[in-house]
């Protein structure tokens, strides 16, 4: 009998379903073709500045990078695994409940 594999947390904050990455490279994508002069400016794909597409959950959103020590990252993470919540929805209650304790209000769930 082989022995029972020991929990890391490690493996868990930094896993597939965690970081959101895939262990198989990604399939080729085909280039999109160049929009035409006749297209209304309001029908283009909005590209960030690496020239993806946005995904439609972050249409018109703005990012926030907040700098961290490596041991509070992993508590947010082990309370996203905890809750079953991804680092976002964390992040979202977390900016929710310093709007509420401000009387600003809170803001919808983003995606």
């Amino acid at each position: 009998m082989s022995p029972t594999p020991r929990f890391s947390l490690r493996a868990a904050v930094t896993d597939s379903v965690s970081t959101g990455r895939r262990d198989e490279p990604p399939a080729a994508i085909e280039p999109e073709p160049a929009p035409g002069p006749s297209e209304p400016p309001a029908k283009r794909a909005t590209r960030g500045m690496s020239g993806t597409k946005r995904p439609a959950s972050r249409e018109g959103a703005r990012g926030i990078t907040v700098w961290v020590e490596p041991e509070v990252y992993r508590m947010i993470k082990l309370i996203g695994l905890d809750a079953d919540m991804t680092t976002q929805d964390v992040m979202m209650e977390a900016i929710n409940d310093l709007l509420a304790k401000r009387g600003k209000g809170r803001i919808t769930k983003t995606r």
